[in-house]
């Protein structure tokens, strides 16, 4: 396997969902002097940094360079010869390790030495590759939206004798179709599932790759983070770069939805807001019937089934009246419909839950992971029904009123009632309250949250890598920023043995491979920007160990946009972009005398909400801007100096 060691992840290799690479770039040695410019754009400052280095071949898919457009996927490695470079092609919901269509370069000469090098910023893997008898060149691509493979290649010497052959199709009537022109010095390969498609794209391969480039560019500056450890920043930008180039645009809709969506602008990637999503059920989130739990199959519950979390969240960060009245209103009142038939009244004057499933753990009446779903629904259907003038909110507010408590014991909240959490559960099923649905934590509330992560976090026994990015999630959300950076440099330490996430626990499927990583993508997000029960929270949870922080472009619930920068552990100041005129509750931080200006730099009318938070009217449009008095937002991001990744060798 020729993936880097573990240190060199620690030092910045963190190439999830790419390919871990034997990175020059990225574990911090001296960049060639075409590099060493001064780059005055921040974003191509930032993602070049990320790029990714190979010094030999990788083997395994894991650690393969990854090509795609959310429809096509090429991963290339090496072949079962050490003259041959396979370019494996996978349509998006295919596993990335079943059997593969593409081609095979077999090379003239046996290879002596190999630089690849994937460029994150153009989207597209440059080699070069020295051999016995000569030296071959090529640059590949997919461009985006084209279900295409272009492989410029040049040679030297007797590799002109280099060729193109087909693998072996491993299922019928799905053939790899391509062809081959010189142009100048040039061969140029174009290959994909349309003929016609590859005739026409060989008469304007030039055109496609300024097409494919202009839409990764753009792709890029939809949402920007820089922090001072060169290592959560790099693999942030490489989780960016997957989740175009990996994830399927047209999968179902399901659970919560992609994660690393919830907070950058990229919505047109997100298969919630489609005009009509598939759904389907989820593999791993089941609760069976109410009173019969596992027994009866692993039967979903709708909540997670019709990926209502997903919907709702894609409609909070646009705030579109459409999705909420035709699509996530009705499926709401399906859902609590659902549960209404089987809630129980109690003498305590409570409405309880039969045995439900807590996933991967057990049986349980009053299951915590189903009355959190259930108490999630009733909220988001009572906000759409007033949001919509609609009847039946009274309703729904009494019934949410009489929904049983979550059982609690002396460690906080228990799996169901009288069943605590009583061994190490990877999972974290029973806080699905505190993360991902975010339920407020005013008061004392704010203690159980705590009592009841660091609980599940004191027994790790059975914990795989899957587990940590769960934690950082939870401890982010229970306002533990030192131990949600913990478990992400754990997580990120774990990946140096290869670069897609490998399912642990039994769990199989595609995506699963690349949704791991970009839940830790979103887990950074988490530390800096956050947005629940109405409140925007900026730098809520950054740990003392990134002092220097900048985001911009980030996409909330609400539809605000924001950007911000905070520099020696202070946040010097915050820009918000209202596209909805929702109300605008800010939990800015900042200490001592605060100003709140129009984009020209007028005062704006403004209330405390609350310790260091204000209440800000804004309309459609308009943008306010918060300083530290004294300080002045910057025009742009502008990229932080590192000051957590050490500076190391290269390690192939």
């Amino acid at each position: 396997m020729t993936g880097p060691r573990r240190r060199t992840v620690l030092q910045g290799t963190a190439a999830v969902g790419l390919g871990a690479a034997a990175v020059t770039g990225l574990a911090g040695t001296p960049a060639r002097a075409a590099d060493r410019a001064v780059r005055t754009d921040p974003y191509e400052q930032s993602v070049r940094d990320a790029r990714m280095e190979w010094s030999s071949p990788p083997e395994d898919w894991q650690d393969a360079p990854c090509l795609g457009d959310g429809v096509l996927r090429v991963q290339v490695r090496g072949g079962a010869a050490p003259n041959l470079v396979a370019f494996e092609v996978r349509d998006t919901p295919d596993a990335w390790d079943a059997p593969a269509r593409g081609l095979v370069l077999r090379l003239a000469g046996t290879p002596t030495a190999h630089a690849w090098h994937l460029d994150l910023w153009h989207a597209e893997l440059t080699a070069t590759i020295t051999t016995t008898r000569g030296r071959v060149r090529f640059t590949a691509l997919v461009p985006h939206g084209r279900g295409l493979l272009i492989v410029r290649l040049t040679t030297e010497g007797a590799e002109s004798d280099a060729s193109w052959q087909p693998l072996p199709a491993p299922r019928a009537g799905h053939p790899f179709p391509y062809r081959e022109e010189t142009a100048g010095p040039d061969r140029i390969l174009i290959a994909g599932a349309d003929t016609g498609a590859v005739r026409r794209a060989l008469a304007a391969p030039e055109r496609l790759r300024d097409e494919h480039v202009r839409w990764w560019h753009d792709h890029y500056r939809r949402g920007y983070l820089s922090v001072a450890d060169r290592t959560v920043q790099r693999f942030y930008w490489t989780q960016i770069y997957l989740s175009a180039a990996a994830l399927r645009q047209d999968a179902p809709v399901t659970g919560f939805g992609h994660p690393l969506l919830g907070t950058t602008d990229h919505t047109a990637l997100d298969p919630a807001t489609a005009h009509r999503p598939r759904t389907a059920s989820h593999s791993h989130l089941y609760g069976g019937l109410p009173g019969i739990g596992s027994k009866g199959g692993r039967a979903p519950d709708p909540i997670t089934a019709w990926g209502l979390p997903a919907v709702e969240a894609a409609y909070r960060r646009g705030m579109d009246e459409e999705l909420l009245r035709e699509r996530l209103r009705p499926a709401l009142l399906k859902a609590v419909g659902f549960y209404t038939h089987f809630l129980v009244a109690e003498p305590d004057g409570r409405l309880h839950l039969p045995a439900t499933h807590s996933p991967h753990y057990a049986d349980v009446p009053d299951a915590t992971h189903t009355l959190a779903l259930l108490r999630w629904a009733l909220s988001a259907l009572i906000d759409s029904t007033r949001r919509l003038g609609e009847s039946g909110a009274e309703r729904w507010h009494d019934l949410a009123a009489r929904i049983a408590p979550y059982p609690t014991g002396p460690d906080g909240v228990l799996i169901g009632r009288g069943t605590p959490l009583a061994r190490s559960h990877p999972y974290a099923s029973h806080l699905l309250w505190l993360h991902p649905l975010r339920e407020g934590l005013p008061g004392e509330r704010a203690e159980l949250a705590r009592r009841s992560y660091a609980r599940w976090a004191s027994l790790r026994d059975h914990w795989h890598s899957s587990s940590y990015v769960t934690a950082a999630g939870l401890a982010a959300a229970a306002g533990e920023a030192g131990e949600a950076r913990s478990h992400l440099a754990h997580f990120l330490s774990g990946l140096g043995d290869g670069g897609l996430y490998r399912p642990e626990g039994g769990e199989t499927g595609d995506e699963t491979a690349v949704s791991v990583p970009l839940a830790a993508g979103q887990a950074v997000l988490d530390l800096l920007v956050d947005s629940w029960g109405g409140t925007l929270r900026v730098f809520p949870a950054t740990p003392r160990e990134w002092p220097d922080a900048t985001v911009a472009g980030l996409r909330v619930a609400g539809a605000f946009l924001v950007d911000a920068a905070r520099t020696d552990g202070r946040t010097d100041w915050i820009r918000v972009r209202s596209e909805a005129g929702e109300p605008l509750l800010l939990d800015h931080g900042m200490e001592g005398p605060i100003e709140v200006l129009d984009e020209d730099g007028r005062p704006r009318p403004w209330q405390p909400g609350g310790p260091r938070a204000a209440r800000i009217p804004l309309g459609r449009g308009e943008t306010v801007v918060l300083t530290r008095r004294g300080r002045r937002p910057a025009t742009g991001p502008r990229p932080v100096t590192d000051t957590a990744t050490p500076r190391a060798g290269v390690v192939s």
